[in-house]
């Protein structure tokens, strides 16, 4: 009950916002990344850590995580961004993706919003390791066969089971900030790395973090495809993000 109660005073507190995922060729928003902030008293907005830190054990990580994707994708719907061709991308917790009734939740929700699976993608975190990589590669498949996209996130050189996870049936790698904004050989070779990876499977690497034209320029000439970063958006709201998409051209802000 105690955690039923927090839960729901969380969620109460909880403001989704979207950050544009860009196509380095063109700079034309591909996706928009849900983000969950948590507002406190007066209505300060605070960062991701609360509800980060709430998702403690696979049952509540699963509840909370479908509750901010039902929010995202009323939202979603209501202001149409499908007819923009922007599709969605949602955190999903690797060790949430355990839950035995996962695949089946995420059924419910996306149709109780009357949307096609391949309009949605999940972005795969890794806020606890999951060790049961057997069980976590036969849910990516079932997500892909039912026609959801899933990315790799804040991929590091120090992610646990990362050639492991890296060969399982995803669409997408998206590199950490750390990374991307690094100067260290080691870094700069991993990124080579992930993108001649990613460039042989057919996927796209995202990089996070990018703020400046030169560190643009850079990941696209080696072979990036998309990117996200304060160059080109700070979160939105909704509303902001329509406003967004409705310029009619795109640049760096």
């Amino acid at each position: 009950m105690h955690n039923l109660v927090s839960d729901q005073a969380l969620m109460a507190s909880i403001r989704i916002f979207y950050q544009p995922i860009v196509r380095l060729a063109d700079l034309r928003p591909a996706y928009a990344e849900v983000l969950a902030r948590t507002t406190g008293a007066g209505g300060t907005l605070g960062g991701a850590a609360t509800v980060v830190e709430a998702m403690t054990g696979t049952e509540r990580s699963m509840h909370l995580t479908g509750c901010i994707m039902q929010r995202a994708l009323d939202e979603y719907t209501e202001h149409d961004f499908a007819a923009q061709n922007l599709h969605i991308a949602i955190n999903l917790p690797l060790d949430a993706m355990l839950h035995p009734d996962l695949a089946p939740r995420i059924e419910l929700i996306r149709a109780s919003a009357g949307l096609p699976a391949g309009n949605i993608h999940f972005e795969l975190t890794e806020r606890h390791p999951v060790h049961d990589l057997k069980a976590a590669c036969a849910v990516i498949t079932t997500l892909r066969a039912a026609g959801y996209g899933l990315a790799l996130d804040d991929i590091t050189p120090s992610m646990p089971y990362l050639p492991a996870l890296l060969d399982m049936p995803i669409r997408a790698v998206k590199m950490d900030r750390s990374v991307v904004i690094s100067n260290l050989p080691s870094d700069q070779e991993f990124i080579r790395a992930m993108v001649a990876q990613a460039t042989a499977n057919g996927q796209d690497i995202i990089a996070e973090g990018i703020e400046t034209v030169d560190l643009l320029e850079s990941l696209r000439a080696r072979g990036v495809t998309h990117g996200q970063g304060y160059l080109f958006s700070h979160p939105l709201p909704a509303a902001g993000l329509r406003q967004y998409l409705a310029a009619a051209t795109w640049q760096p802000a």
